[in-house]
């Protein structure tokens, strides 16, 4: 198994990346608790550790990426020198960086999809904005820039988040070592055309940068070439690049207008904040590609990667941590920034936390730790029993006996799944059935209506017996004047009956919507009419009767009234709608009404 190499608190994996000034190492280190952390170390290659410029360019670097605490910004832990070696240690991002991805879109001859371009320039802007608006201690404005968004500096995991990175050459008001007038820092490719020229710049040059960074992730290819390198850098000074809708047609309009702006020549036609930049292209989002999040591009990095993430789990189990010193921890050159609390303070090298003893650790476990017996028994976890081994009876038996406190087999992993056979029949396991109703008096079993719940209750019908000479004729239609009583009254249509007693209310049926109102029909008494504007039943008009005064007088036969006519009769409201529309009465005309025009109500004259 391959071993690890100890680097002042950190101990170095595998290597992830190599350039012309440093290598970066994916490297383990431990808490206090004895809990691993992963971390990238960006060790100074040998031949730059005499160069004093570099290496306080490094430390400004420290010192700038310390006071960033940002979601989107790659965080610096510290800035250290163990012997003769340099090295940085900053927040381990479990991904690929944007070239990582443009390799593996040439490979296939697929550019990157336009939303997912959107969302690592969205995320970009946001660590741009708060490096360029950040300030220190006593509440100056730092003025920070970075000088080198390219593809290689920006970090996209497989988690789908994305952080910026290497603030090595970023300009700030700390910054002791101090760039010369036209002296050029960064990739020429991606520089902005004041940066190419060697002029001043400010926030807006990043902006122009990541214009170049979304060009290429939309094409693959970049918008400025040149077959050498000061022609590299006229094309850049003058903004000469193809257009993006020559290379890429398919891309959408707004995103188009996005990137043109952000690569215009002009700095005042640019954005002017990465944050006006981002709120562009959120809105983008939200018109192209409605609910789009993290996890979308999550799913696109894993998709994209999905061998790569394997062979790097294995490669990350495979190495084996010995030999740890926690007295070769190094010298932080920048604790005066970071602070007492950083958290590199809690490092260490030893496995198992400072001052055990341990001193080798197989990073495909992590540390073991002594069960604690909990005091609550819902915090035990969930075991197999064996009941041979405890004693049990056969599972044939459907005897259950208590459980004897036997401790619990070796390996629990190694015990097959087993039913245990229920102790009693549930209810549910009972098989569903007809029930017979409860008898009342006299042994006849009652209708299910009169039945209430929990008991049975004898209802009494009032007595609704009607003489025969008095009873309404009902038509059967036929003509015949009667019909037989039908066999299922479920089948038959609704009917609305009269009072045939007289203008009495009806008897008391024991439902307070039966009872009649005061002087004549009940209001929900089935009638011939309508509902009122209350939701009621309205009485309908009937056979014309003649009142006198001092003569009750008797109402005249109801009509023959088939099922079918019943159900034709009109509303009250419709015959609102008929009669004719009286004015109310002014003062003048009420003033001319005598008592003779008057006609009482009722027999009384009342």
């Amino acid at each position: 198994m391959p071993q690890a190499h100890q680097l002042g608190r950190y101990h170095l994996l595998d290597r992830i990346a190599f350039g012309g000034m440093a290598e970066i190492f994916r490297a383990k280190t431990f808490d206090h608790d004895g809990q691993p952390h992963l971390v990238a170390v960006k060790r100074v290659l040998a031949h730059l550790v005499e160069d004093q410029d570099f290496l306080q360019m490094l430390v400004d670097e420290a010192k700038i990426s310390a006071l960033l605490h940002h979601e989107n910004i790659a965080r610096v832990y510290e800035f250290a020198k163990s012997g003769d070696e340099y090295f940085l240690a900053m927040e381990y991002v479990d991904g690929k960086d944007v070239r990582s991805l443009l390799e593996r879109g040439r490979q296939g001859g697929r550019p990157i999809p336009p939303e997912h371009v959107a969302w690592v320039a969205m995320e970009t802007a946001h660590a741009l904005h708060a490096a360029h608006t950040q300030r220190d201690g006593a509440g100056r404005a730092l003025r920070i820039v970075h000088r080198d968004v390219s593809p290689s500096n920006l970090l996209c995991s497989y988690h789908g988040e994305v952080k910026l990175c290497d603030f090595g050459i970023a300009k700030a008001t700390l910054t002791r070592v101090q760039t010369k007038t036209g002296v050029i820092k960064g990739k020429v490719k991606y520089m902005s055309p004041e940066q190419a020229m060697g002029r001043k710049l400010d926030h807006r040059s990043d902006l122009f940068s990541l214009g170049t960074v979304m060009y290429e992730m939309l094409t693959l290819q970049a918008p400025f070439q040149a077959p050498t390198e000061v022609e590299l850098i006229f094309a850049v000074r003058d903004a000469r690049k193809v257009p993006l809708h020559d290379v890429a047609p398919d891309v959408p309009d707004e995103l188009m207008r996005i990137v043109d702006r952000a690569m215009t020549r002009s700095r005042s036609n640019r954005y002017q904040s990465g944050e006006e930049m981002a709120l562009e292209l959120r809105i983008f989002l939200d018109r192209h590609t409605p609910g789009y999040r993290r996890s979308h591009f999550a799913r696109h990095m894993r998709k994209v990667f999905e061998e790569d993430i394997e062979r790097e789990l294995r490669l990350l189990e495979a190495y084996v941590i010995d030999q740890a010193d926690e007295k070769q921890t190094g010298v932080n050159l920048i604790a005066e920034a970071l602070g007492p609390d950083a958290p590199v303070t809690q490092f260490t090298p030893m496995f198992g936390g400072p001052g055990t003893g341990a001193t080798q650790d197989q990073t495909s476990h992590y540390p073991h730790l002594e069960p604690v017996r909990p005091s609550d028994l819902h915090g035990q976890p969930t075991m197999m029993l064996d009941r041979a081994r405890l004693g049990l009876p056969p599972e044939e038996s459907g005897v259950v006996t208590a459980v004897p406190s036997l401790p619990a087999p070796a390996s629990l992993h190694d015990e097959r799944t087993r039913l245990l056979a229920p102790a009693q029949r549930s209810i549910h396991d009972e098989e569903t059935g007809e029930k017979a109703l409860p008898r009342a008096a006299g042994g006849a079993a009652p209708s299910l209506y009169e039945l209430d719940t929990g008991a049975v209750r004898k209802i009494d019908p009032p007595d609704l017996t009607v003489p025969t000479d008095r009873m309404p004729p009902i038509d059967d239609g036929q003509g015949t004047g009667a019909a037989e009583s039908p066999s299922d009254l479920h089948a038959q249509a609704t009917m609305i009956f009269m009072n045939p007693l007289g203008e009495g209310p009806l008897p008391d049926l024991g439902h307070p919507g039966l009872a009649a109102p005061p002087g004549g029909v009940p209001r929900a008494a089935a009638t011939a009419g309508g509902r009122d504007g209350s939701g009621d039943f309205a009485p309908a008009p009937t056979q014309p009767t003649v009142r006198g005064p001092g003569d009750r007088g008797e109402p005249d036969a109801p009509p023959s009234l088939t099922p079918s006519a019943m159900h034709s009769l009109p509303f009250a409201d419709d015959l609102a709608e008929e009669a004719p529309a009286h004015p109310a009465p002014d003062e003048d005309d009420e003033a001319e009404i005598s008592d003779e025009d008057l006609e009482p109500i009722d027999g009384d004259g009342r």
